[in-house]
């Protein structure tokens, strides 16, 4: 049977729009179809001049123009006592700043690490004005096990014994001075030192009352150090209750002396007759009961 031609382009037409409803809805959720661009604006950050090493720079080179370089760093990543330009570092042909510590190429330059202008590179240009260098000494437990590094903070802890008697202990503790730079142990005074030793002194940096506090604790009882965390305030608040440690001590064993009595030393007397001088002997008790009361005169 022949379908007639309306009927034909009927259907024909109605398939087209079924198929064009189809790719629609299939084109409307497919999301890569109708991508959407959102422009995000990040905030610039301010940049500053940074000096940094050039060159390897040993402990002792002098430190110039001639071997730093300038370089431009986010001014949140600038570290503290950096230097913007070459020339503000001070050395010129007369007088230089020398490096306390090494730098390594691209190390920024630090007025820290670096002695004040015609000076040496030793430890006295590590010393802020009004401080002293003052060694105290340690062993591997009162120096926290060798594990107190040059740069480093600690407190130092005064320990006495208080007691009044022979038969206990009684010591105080107490915290001496707090937040106190350690510029030396022993002989190591390389602040970039990371490697742990043993040590017999420690030289701190105090002010001048502290170094005489230091002075007198030391001969009235112990010293020792505690490490302070990089992170810890400068200054806080430490309880400081006396530390008493009671300990009994063995009764010393009773020792009987015999006392022997010892003899009565002779008494003499001058006696002056004129211009002639005699001397007499006065008779013990001992003497007196065996024998009559007499003057009798010294041979």
């Amino acid at each position: 049977m022949r379908m007639s031609p309306a009927i034909s382009l009927g259907a024909s037409a109605a398939l087209g729009l079924a198929a064009t409803y189809v790719a629609w809805q299939m084109t409307k959720s497919d999301p890569e179809a109708d991508p959407v661009v959102t422009e995000i604006s990040l905030p610039v950050e301010n940049e500053v001049n940074v000096v940094v090493a050039s060159a390897a720079i040993v402990r002792g080179d002098a430190v110039s123009v001639d071997n730093v370089t300038v370089e431009r760093w986010p001014e949140s990543k600038a570290p503290y006592g950096y230097f913007s330009h070459g020339l503000e570092i001070g050395s010129n042909e007369y007088a230089q700043r020398l490096a306390l510590t090494e730098f390594q190429p691209g190390d920024p330059i630090l007025d820290s690490r670096l002695s004040p202008l015609g000076t040496r590179a030793s430890l006295s240009g590590r010393l802020e004005p009004g401080y002293r260098a003052y060694t105290i000494r340690m062993d591997d437990v009162r120096g926290v096990a060798g594990f107190v590094l040059p740069g480093d903070k600690v407190d130092v802890l005064f320990t006495q014994d208080k007691g009044r008697n022979a038969r206990a202990v009684n010591l105080v503790s107490e915290v001496l001075l707090q937040n106190v730079e350690v510029l030396a142990v022993d002989s190591n005074d390389d602040p970039l030192s990371d490697q742990p030793q043993l040590f017999a002194r420690a030289t701190l940096a105090v002010s001048v009352d502290d170094a005489k506090k230091l002075s007198v604790a030391s001969g009235l009882g112990d010293l020792s150090l505690a490490l302070r965390g990089a992170r810890e305030p400068d200054r806080q608040q430490v309880a400081t209750p006396a530390a008493k440690v009671a300990a009994a001590r063995t009764t010393p064993r009773r020792v009987t002396r015999r006392v022997v009595a010892r003899k009565p030393a002779d008494k003499q007397i001058k006696v002056m007759l004129g211009t002639e001088e005699s001397e007499v002997k006065v008779p013990t008790a001992a003497e007196q009961a065996s024998a009559p009361t007499k003057l009798i005169p010294a041979s």
